[in-house]
């Protein structure tokens, strides 16, 4: 049964604050993310990711091409950031996550950014690759808090965070939009240097779905409130790797949990010179993974359409 939404979602400021203060610390002593490097940010020194502590971006717009029940009919307002915590050689944004291209923002023009995204439409703000700069991000929540934002709040991430830092998103966070990207330790070494991502991904998946249990649905459209939706990619070579994927999400969540299935891999950026990941994935890789969505029984979930 979907449960009804509230006309508009409430946040404890206090507990807001409380994390503004705790994501400063990482400012002087990055550990925001796996890598846990402890660059002084503020002192102008850059860890892995080479972010500073003036949050940049690629861009913010109103984005029709996310998950129906994010995009729905009016767009999801999507905030990408700069710069990435992974180095993945495929990585369809490689300009803005690898070569750091964007632009810098004060916090007071990204709350503006937000708070435009609100007056367009969209059903909620969708916070793309942002651990690095959480800090800003949410001193920037705050602000826009302030002044009326209210639509609900999207992580969108690789799924490759701290059990710490998804704590500290817990108070703000009402849709939790991970990647589990990889079944084992070598090609998540080997194609984005994303060491222990299995065992980091577990923990912080059920974490987010400690935080949010279940889903909430508006009932006259069924764009979702609360909740989580996990992103499987399928990469060329490694459509069991997928399975193995879906058949521990089942094992950890259950079949209630929303799936999306991914076909979009496309080669780009290093994965052009990889001797397996530079072609497309091919019919009979999606194919093994969607029969495994559908035989593993997930209630809830969608696929995207083939395109050779």
């Amino acid at each position: 049964m979907q449960s009804q939404a509230p006309n508009y979602l409430l946040y404890d400021r206090s507990r807001l604050l409380k994390a503004v203060e705790e994501l400063d610390h990482h400012l002087h002593q990055c550990r925001l993310c796996p890598n846990l490097c402890g660059a002084d940010r503020i002192s102008g020194h850059t860890g892995v990711c080479r972010a500073t502590d003036r949050v940049k971006l690629g861009s913010f717009a109103v984005h029709h091409g996310e998950e129906p029940p994010l995009s729905g009919t009016h767009g999801s307002g999507t905030v990408f950031f700069s710069h990435c915590t992974l180095q993945c050689l495929f990585c369809q944004n490689y300009p803005l996550s690898q070569l750091h291209h964007g632009k810098e923002y004060t916090i007071e023009s990204l709350s503006e950014a937000y708070l435009w995204l609100q007056q367009q439409g969209c059903h909620n703000l969708n916070w793309v690759s942002a651990t690095q700069y959480l800090p800003q991000a949410f001193h920037a929540l705050l602000l826009a808090r302030e002044k009326g934002l209210h639509i609900p709040i999207v992580y969108n991430s690789s799924g490759w965070e701290t059990e710490d830092t998804i704590r500290l998103l817990e108070p703000i966070v009402d849709i939790f939009l991970p990647d589990a990207r990889y079944a084992s330790e070598k090609p998540a070494i080997e194609y984005s240097k994303a060491f222990r991502y299995p065992a980091i991904n577990e923990r912080a998946l059920r974490r987010m779905r400690e935080y949010q249990p279940e889903e909430v649905w508006q009932e006259e459209n069924g764009i979702l409130q609360k909740g989580m939706i996990v992103r499987v990619l399928i990469l060329p070579g490694h459509a069991k790797d997928a399975v193995e994927i879906l058949y521990r999400l089942k094992d950890w969540f259950g079949v209630s949990l929303p799936i999306s299935l991914m076909s979009q891999y496309f080669p780009c950026y290093q994965a052009l010179e990889h001797p397996v990941l530079k072609r497309r994935i091919l019919r009979e890789e999606y194919d093994m993974a969607v029969n495994a969505l559908h035989d593993l029984g997930f209630e809830s979930g969608w696929v995207q359409e083939f395109d050779a």
